[in-house]
């Protein structure tokens, strides 16, 4: 049996280790999340990317205590049925391991349909996250006509939903918080580009497609969403 003295060098040497780990840098992965993916709910995209990283053999810190588990935190989690170029998870390695290689072998063990874009030490916090930009395709019989009918709704002066919260449904103007940026016609397609307020406030685009085609009884037009990108208060991306 270990005596007094060997336990408390034991316990000193794992507490100094654990030290040593969360002073080290998070790890910040990018992804994209499409075709079948989308379908993939927040809660089961955190247990597929935990089954990933243990196949591809990267050292992840895991949280102390008597229920240790991964620590992974995700930036922004996305809707299902939303398809994403800019998906992140954040995670803090527990020995030293090169980004390319922590690049190299989770794409080879994530599912079809997700696929690792970027992988860079943690730059900016998810609480500086102020915007999301999406790109939404109407698939109609007349993408021009659609196209005029979106531009003329987003002209009022008010743009009323009831957004649910925590403490339940409450109104809220959707006005301030969107910009159209561009949009374009394809054969049997109107694409708009937009960025929408993201971050401590979020508001979710299918408020703003939902109410347009309700009140311009457009209910049979099919809507795909795509998160193009993430930025902070400057206008810079999020890294």
């Amino acid at each position: 049996m270990l005596n007094n003295t060997a336990m408390t060098g034991n316990v000193e040497n794992m507490a100094q280790r654990n030290r040593q780990i969360l002073a080290m840098p998070n790890v910040r992965v990018f992804y994209q999340k499409k075709g079948r993916a989308k379908y993939i709910s927040h809660l089961d995209i955190t247990r597929c990317m935990q089954r990933a990283l243990k196949r591809a053999g990267i050292p992840v810190w895991y949280t102390q205590g008597f229920n240790p588990h991964m620590y992974l935190t995700f930036a922004l989690p996305l809707a299902l049925g939303y398809e994403s170029e800019c998906e992140c998870m954040d995670f803090r390695l527990s020995e030293p391991m090169d980004l390319e290689t922590v690049k190299e072998r989770l794409g080879k063990a994530l599912p079809r349909d997700m696929a690792v874009t970027k992988v860079a030490l943690q730059q900016a916090k998810p609480q500086e996250i102020v915007q999301a930009e999406y790109e939404l395709r109407f698939f109609c019989n007349d993408p021009a006509q659609l196209i005029s009918a979106l531009t003329a709704f987003c002209e009022k002066p008010e743009l009323i939903v009831m957004k649910r919260t925590k403490k339940g449904e409450k109104p809220v103007d959707l006005k301030p918080e969107f910009q159209l940026l561009e949009h374009w016609q394809e054969e049997g397609c109107a694409v708009f580009r937009a960025r929408f307020t993201a971050g401590q406030k979020n508001i979710n685009p299918t408020l703003l497609t939902d109410l347009f085609l309700k009140e311009n009884n457009m209910q049979d037009v099919l809507v795909q969403v795509l998160r193009k990108q993430i930025y902070l208060a400057d206008g810079s991306v999020f890294e």
